[in-house]
């Protein structure tokens, strides 16, 4: 006899699971197949029960129209299938830590209560999802919060996302790369999303974007799954409100998660992000999601691999170890400026993850700890750490670390990165791309198009600044930009 104690158990590891369900179901093109298969059927019938049709074309049209009910049939059945065995991992994982374990758990998948329960859950979940929380309300309504815990909160979730989706991509078999990959990296501020965007207008590059969400260890998976439902959404202003516009279809910076999910407790501390050297087997594994990402966006015309990740900056000897040919472009904004910038956003979002407890969540999982109330600054220096919570409203400590970072990606890494100077970008949009194409190998037609979506950069009103910290950090933008300038003159034509 099943309990009150042994129900509440149960409903607790079912519930993560039929929210599994549901929204599969929601994804997956469930309704427009069954339409497709109401429709064969009724044309059947049609045929069967018409006298105006002979008995020689009903003998030849029956056959087409019975093999698409039975393709719908079985692709029904694989669509059910792939929803309860979403169910069943979910409830199964969750129920490990209180039913018994795993196995146990799996034992009672076939026990009526729990299939009770389920379907009372699942009933009400979907529910409540349709008619409580329409999406146009917002980016991220229950079903989608819940979706993103259940794909991003576990690392054994996602871990297993990865191998699944290695399986995936494996089968495809895709042409070499026509060229090495292109990683953006720099101080959060620094121009990074608009040289992202710059590049991938080119349309030679696979990246991950918003589509690609929840599930990023699994890009082909999920974009199987949710190929039948994609959404469109008009370009906005994204959460830093700083006059970027982005959609479903917009590149952004993801591929941190990888590096959380597999090696996590190497670089992340309580109050710092460290230098990040990942063990050999990690760099296997990354490249082979590096392979699952271009498998993702190449069709016909063989794609490379782009990313943008200010984290990088932590492991740029470990890319250039995976990918020896990589392009690792660092871009870099006058001190004042980027410092004032970094110090607005991280007030920001303080402000948002207290007001939005979910945002803070999200940030976590995306291991984006630039600012805000999960700020974990990079350990790159005796003093890139701020001496207590306080300081972090000193302009002077946000021009100190601008200097931190800088000086040691410069001191130790020069001769591995491209350094951009992303003010002359906004000034002279054109000049740059057309120096930055043989750079990453392309044609400078193929980047031109976007010069004209850059806009001028923000000029801020800058607070008072400790005068040594200040000339430090000139010292080290003046060495930045003699640096672009050396590395600029081989690319540039005869002077005259």
């Amino acid at each position: 006899m099943t309990s009150w104690t042994d129900w509440a158990l149960q409903a607790l590891a079912c519930l993560p699971g039929v929210v599994v369900f549901v929204e599969l179901f929601r994804a997956l093109p469930m309704m427009a197949n069954l339409k497709h298969l109401q429709t064969a059927t009724q044309k059947v019938m049609g045929v069967v029960r018409s006298s105006k049709v002979s008995d020689h074309w009903k003998e030849k049209i029956l056959p087409h129209y019975a093999g698409a009910i039975l393709a719908a049939s079985l692709l029904n059945l694989l669509y059910i299938a792939i929803m309860a065995a979403g169910f069943a991992l979910v409830f199964c994982l969750v129920g490990m830590w209180f039913l018994g374990g795993f196995f146990a758990t799996a034992a009672l998948l076939l026990e009526p209560s729990v299939q009770i329960i389920a379907a009372i859950l699942g009933t009400a979940y979907a529910f409540a999802r349709v008619k409580l929380t329409p999406e146009q309300g917002g980016d991220y309504h229950l079903g989608s919060r819940l979706l993103h815990h259940l794909a991003l909160d576990s690392r054994l979730v996602r871990k297993a996302a990865f191998e699944l989706d290695c399986s995936l991509a494996a089968a495809r078999k895709l042409p070499k790369p026509p060229g090495p990959p292109v990683f953006v990296s720099g101080l959060a501020r620094a121009g990074t999303t608009i040289l992202l965007e710059a590049i991938y207008a080119s349309n030679r590059f696979a990246t991950l974007t918003y589509r690609d969400m929840p599930f990023i260890t699994a890009p082909n998976l999920w974009k199987s799954i949710s190929a039948g439902r994609r959404q469109h959404a008009e370009l906005k202003e994204r959460a830093h409100k700083d006059r970027l516009l982005v959609n479903y279809d917009s590149p952004e910076a993801f591929e941190e998660i990888f590096w959380m999910t597999f090696d996590r407790d190497r670089y992340v501390n309580e109050h710092y992000l460290a230098p990040h050297q990942p063990p050999n087997a990690v760099l296997r594994d990354y490249r082979r999601y590096v392979s699952n990402i271009i498998a993702k966006d190449s069709g016909k015309v063989p794609l490379r691999y782009l990313a943008k990740n200010n984290n990088n900056l932590l492991r740029i000897a470990s890319l250039k170890k995976a990918f020896p040919e990589a392009v690792i472009l660092v871009p870099f904004r006058n001190p004042l400026d980027h410092a004032k910038s970094l110090m607005a956003q991280h007030q920001r979002f303080v402000k948002t993850h207290q007001e939005d407890p979910f945002s803070l969540k999200y940030m976590n999982w995306l291991g984006h700890h630039e600012f805000g109330s999960n700020l974990k600054p990079f350990r790159m220096g005796d003093v890139a750490l701020p001496n207590s919570p306080e300081e972090l409203q000193n302009f002077s400590y946000w021009v100190r670390y601008w200097g931190q970072v800088y000086d040691y990606v410069l001191s130790n890494h020069a001769d591995d990165i491209v350094l951009f100077d992303y003010d002359r970008f906004c000034r002279e949009p054109l000049a740059c791309l057309e120096e930055l194409a043989p750079i990453l190998q392309l044609e400078k037609q193929q980047l031109e198009p976007f010069f004209s979506k850059v806009k001028s950069s923000t000029r801020h009103e800058h607070p008072p600044v400790d005068p040594t910290v200040l000339a430090d950090a000139q010292a080290v933008h003046q060495a930045l930009q003699k640096r672009v300038r050396s590395e600029a003159a081989p690319h540039a034509g005869p002077q005259p």
